[in-house]
């Protein structure tokens, strides 16, 4: 495994040359020494109106110390070895029935920016509807968060968390977790950010330019060729502890799970009424 480079701050100075106008894609970037979750305060920034945050607005974090995962769960991310950051959608071009996709679109942008900067070979997918999987153990390097902007109850925008393990060593990994340097890859955080933001941008472009129809737009093509939940027996937590157990058959245009049961029926699962979805070891 390589030597984990040393914890470098990002550079907002560079990114934004990149990445804003401009010459980049993204409105604003912001990069912040510390905070408690960025989905929560880009939230209130986009609640508060386009003049407080633009469509594309960018928050990072060098250190996030509660950080919101599905369900309300929180995580803390130790300073410079992984990427925190959130960004905010406004794709007025796109029904509100369709925004469901975002998170998916989050998670294909990642994974083809993880793929652009890792090491040949490396083995990248997504399990639905939120997490990057990495390396031949399909092991957790990434999580996804998206919630709706809404002000005066209606929806205003996206913001969509990303937190993907860079520099993290194994020992200070969770169970079932892995990270970018784990698998032998020694990018740094500032290339992966790049590319990540590029990628997103891209597939947003298509996304809008689409209406949000992610069939004409080859996005639900590109999805599920990367998503590792297909064509697998899956066991799907619901809330109060109920269970479903089936086939994964079918991620549809509207980014809902299909799961055939063992009767030869099919239900319909969106991510908001799924706790989780793992692998069916019976």
């Amino acid at each position: 495994m390589p030597i984990p480079p040393p914890a470098t701050p990002l550079d907002p100075a560079v990114l934004r040359r990149v990445l804003c106008p401009p010459a980049g894609p993204w409105a604003s970037l912001r990069v912040v020494a510390r905070t408690g979750s960025t989905n929560a305060d880009l939230l209130a920034a986009a609640e508060a109106g386009p003049a407080a945050a633009p469509d594309r607005s960018v928050l990072v974090a060098e250190h996030q110390d509660a950080g919101r995962g599905r369900r309300d769960r929180t995580w803390e991310a130790r300073p410079s070895e992984g990427l925190t950051l959130s960004v905010l959608l406004r794709p007025d071009e796109v029904p509100v029935e369709r925004w469901g996709w975002a998170p998916l679109l989050v998670g294909l942008a990642l994974a083809d920016a993880v793929a652009q900067v890792g090491t040949p070979g490396l083995e990248v997918a997504l399990k639905w509807p939120n997490d990057l999987l990495l390396g031949p153990d399909q092991a957790k390097g990434a999580g996804i968060l998206a919630e709706v902007a809404s002000t005066a109850g209606e929806a205003r925008g996206l913001v969509v968390g990303v937190g993907l393990n860079v520099s993290s060593t194994p020992q200070d990994l969770p169970a079932g977790a892995t990270s970018l340097i784990a698998l032998g890859v020694p990018a740094s955080r500032q290339d992966v950010l790049v590319a990540l933001l590029a990628a997103l941008a891209g597939l947003d472009d298509r996304w809008r330019a689409a209406g949000g129809d992610v069939v004409s737009s080859g996005l639900a093509e590109a999805y599920r060729a990367r998503c590792a939940t297909l064509d697998r027996a899956v066991r799907v937590l619901l809330p109060g502890d109920r269970v479903l157990r089936g086939r994964a058959t079918a991620v549809d245009d509207d980014g809902r799970l299909h799961v055939l049961g063992p009767e030869g029926d099919t239900t319909v699962v969106s991510a908001g009424d799924v706790v989780h979805v793992r692998p069916d070891g019976r």
